[in-house]
């Protein structure tokens, strides 16, 4: 049988109250008290029931959700179920989320969705900052009004952000680095390809360019390294001008290192660029329907999956320990990157689901 606040109260010859406050470190107490009382709790195993508390006091803890809108990118249903699967639990003890979507295409709707949800006045905002300049304003008008963060998916230095969850880019860049030297070491050039971002405001895809640089320099490598941003990949005109220029320019073309989930939208009905694609090693990110497919027909060689199920979990799980629990969290939860191939991406796709996980 657990030991109560009355037995403890009884043990260390104190009122219940005076173990209330030493427990839930608030109010008046000498620190002689408190840590009696402390100790007794510990070496009796005692343990705060954490609904029954948050509960009795009617404690809402608002949480700001600004994710893209997973209507306008299907990759961000994956981080979005992750959060759905918890979101049941964590009502049960006081936690609220709001969610405040944005267009990735567009800075002005990612301002628009950070202003929504700082002026929602939560208590914390979990975030995917995928543009750094205005991530960097927003957290600043955030820290002036005492709003900490959790970061997913694009990692963000500030003194603010209690944790970020999600895969270390700089270490995918790596990985790509070493996978495209496994499939041939002789002399070649990689071209990165970046669809939808500008590589100098997403801190996540620099990250991968500079791993994949680093690999180069660090292991003597040989390879040459072309870079090429397209913004707007919705453009068939643009795609096929680009496929063109990398045909026409780019000399022994090993192979393309994709720096986010839209390589399908490359590849897609992409005719010139068919006829060459066996010939070159292809590195690509994430498990969409439509990037499976193309690693089914070889056509993708390689998909980093970058857990985004778990990184939306996480993010919220953190925040419940956190608040509810009290707890420290880990400044930094990188998750494993898997390398998924056509041999085995069925059982990737079977991993719907995440297990509770409350101690992180």
């Amino acid at each position: 049988m657990s030991i109560t606040i009355k037995d403890i109260a009884k043990l260390a010859g104190v009122s219940r109250g005076t173990v209330d406050r030493a427990l839930n470190n608030r109010g008046r107490i000498s620190p002689e008290v408190k840590e009696k009382i402390l100790k007794i709790a510990s070496d009796n195993g005692y343990q705060k029931n954490v609904a029954a508390s948050s509960l009795a006091k009617n404690k809402k803890i608002k949480i700001a959700i600004v994710l893209p809108n997973p209507e306008l990118d299907v990759f961000w249903e994956a981080p979005l179920n992750g959060i759905n699967s918890i979101k049941g639990f964590v009502q049960n003890y006081g936690m609220d989320m709001s969610f405040h979507y944005f267009d990735l295409k567009y800075e002005n709707s990612y301002c628009s969705a950070m202003e929504s949800a700082i002026e929602s006045k939560p208590k914390a905002i979990l975030v995917a900052p995928v543009f750094l300049k205005e991530s960097q304003l927003f957290f600043r008008i955030a820290q002036q009004n005492d709003i900490p963060f959790v970061c997913i998916n694009s990692e963000f230095e500030h003194k603010d952000v209690l944790c970020y969850v999600g895969q270390n880019s700089y270490q995918c860049g790596m990985l790509a680095g070493r996978l495209f030297d496994l499939s041939n070491p002789v002399k070649k050039t990689i071209v990165v390809l970046t669809l939808g971002h500008k590589v100098s405001n997403a801190i996540h895809i620099e990250k991968k360019v500079e791993g994949l640089s680093d690999f180069n320099k660090q292991n003597d490598s040989t390879f040459d390294i072309k870079y090429v941003a397209v913004e707007d990949f919705t453009n068939p005109e643009i795609i096929r001008s680009v496929t063109e220029s990398i045909i026409k320019d780019v000399d022994n073309l090993h192979g393309i290192f994709f720096t986010n989930s839209r390589s399908h939208k490359f590849l897609n009905n992409n005719q010139l660029f068919a006829k060459y694609s066996k010939d070159i090693v292809i590195v690509g990110f994430d498990l969409l329907e439509e990037n499976i497919e193309y690693l089914k027909k070889g056509d993708i060689n390689f998909l980093l999956n970058q857990n985004p199920l778990k990184q939306g979990y996480l993010g919220v799980m953190n925040l419940f320990n956190y608040f509810v629990y009290n707890k420290e969290i880990p400044l930094k939860r990188y998750l494993p990157v898997d390398v998924v191939v056509a041999e085995n991406y069925p059982e990737y796709l079977n991993q719907k689901h995440v297990s509770l996980e409350l101690v992180i």
